[in-house]
């Protein structure tokens, strides 16, 4: 008999689309829904096409359960690599709670800083084992031709005793922007050369990205770029990519 192919081929949309987004954070819980629909609708249509061919049907499930998958192991490969960025070594810990244990000294984890609470408050974002203090924002022209950035400058403080990377930042702060169809995610962006061919933010930009020594302070820039003159949002999310915070920048 002749397979019935509405399903199969619905199961495949679902499945497909499911599959192209499932490696992105945060876009793949949708991806992970669709993946869901497109599993169900195949089920559907293998039971549907008992006595006739299955090959769509076949097809669009097994799509949609490897989207299924590969979101899961994606948010939680996202998930270890924010947990070892931010939550410091453990190693270090237990070599501190041995010292403290030798010295008869109680230990307390207020005086850990990667067990401290993330806040976001008076341009303060705490983030366990580094801290960053926003001093000012400015929109300068972008490397890319008519276009701007929204440059925002930090002084970020590691908590800690052991080298640290500031960059991480960028895991857990996310700026957006209203189109005129949707809240868009910005991307990091460049700042555009001075007369000498300089970039005028290198030296920030290497503090962010270079690692930073134990109980040191630097001045790093955080750079997005701009869609259009609407207000950008930023907000600040905690380890477990729940939002803590956030806050509107006007870019005119």
């Amino acid at each position: 008999m002749t397979e019935k192919k509405v399903l199969g081929i619905l199961s495949i949309v679902f499945g497909g689309v499911g599959l192209l987004f499932s490696w992105m954070p945060f876009i793949n819980n949708m991806a992970f829904i669709l993946a869901v629909v497109g599993l169900v609708l195949g089920i559907i249509a293998i039971l549907t096409n008992r006595k006739s061919k299955k090959t769509l049907a076949l097809i669009g499930t097994v799509i949609s359960a490897i989207s299924i998958v590969i979101v899961l192991a994606t948010q939680s490969s996202y998930s270890n690599q924010l947990d070892k960025a931010f939550d410091g070594s453990s190693s270090s810990s237990s070599k501190k709670t041995k010292t403290e244990k030798a010295s008869n000294k109680p230990t307390s984890d207020s005086n850990d800083p990667s067990k401290s609470k993330w806040t976001y408050k008076d341009d303060t974002f705490k983030a366990g084992i580094l801290t960053y203090k926003f001093t000012k924002s400015e929109v300068r022209d972008s490397s890319e031709d008519g276009k701007k950035v929204l440059v925002l400058y930090a002084d970020v403080t590691n908590n800690t005793d052991e080298e640290q990377d500031p960059s991480n930042i960028y895991m857990v702060m996310h700026a957006y922007q209203k189109t005129d169809t949707s809240n868009k995610s910005l991307n990091p962006g460049m700042a555009a050369l001075d007369a000498d061919y300089n970039n005028p933010l290198q030296t920030q930009e290497d503090a962010l990205n270079n690692k930073l020594l134990g109980k040191k302070t630097a001045s790093v820039v955080m750079i997005y770029s701009l869609e259009n003159e609407n207000p950008v949002t930023v907000k600040f999310d905690n380890a477990d990519y729940n939002t803590i915070g956030e806050k509107q920048y006007s870019v005119k």
